[in-house]
């Protein structure tokens, strides 16, 4: 029986772009991917609804950046894997030998500058908040 091929690269990158959605899970055929959007939907719905304009400053914001930046872990962890195992792994049954060249890396390289500067700016927007309320007597 043939199982389908994976590409590493289209893994990354969907756990760049949709990990918060799991897409690269259900890529992947993990029985749990559905947990990534049932933590960082509401999370995030509830942050909008309640937020008001500071809706980033919710606590529901910082559940669903963390699970986005989780996802960008994957991505990075995916897209560095040696493809000898990946295959071994992911594609044990495809007959199909991964032969990944740049774009495993450009998908690393660019979840990297992303998900550090995600947590750069919800570190900062939390310390802010933080300090606010030191300042304020409410710590």
């Amino acid at each position: 029986m043939n199982q389908p091929h994976r590409s590493k690269t289209l893994a990354g990158a969907l756990a760049l772009f949709l990990g918060w959605a799991g897409a690269h899970r259900l890529y992947l055929g993990s029985r749990l991917w559905w947990l990534y959007p049932v933590i960082a939907m509401p999370a995030m719905g509830l942050a909008i609804a309640d937020g008001g304009e500071a809706w980033f400053r919710h606590p529901g914001f910082f559940v669903a950046a963390l699970v986005a930046l989780v996802a960008m872990l994957e991505a990075i962890l995916i897209s560095l894997t040696p493809d000898e195992k990946w295959d071994a792994r992911r594609n044990p049954g495809s007959g199909i030998a991964s032969a990944s060249r740049w774009g495993p890396v450009f998908v690393a390289i660019l979840s990297l500058m992303l998900g550090a500067t995600l947590m750069m700016s919800v570190m900062a927007i939390a310390l802010e908040a933080w300090f606010d309320a030191i300042r304020a007597g409410r710590l």
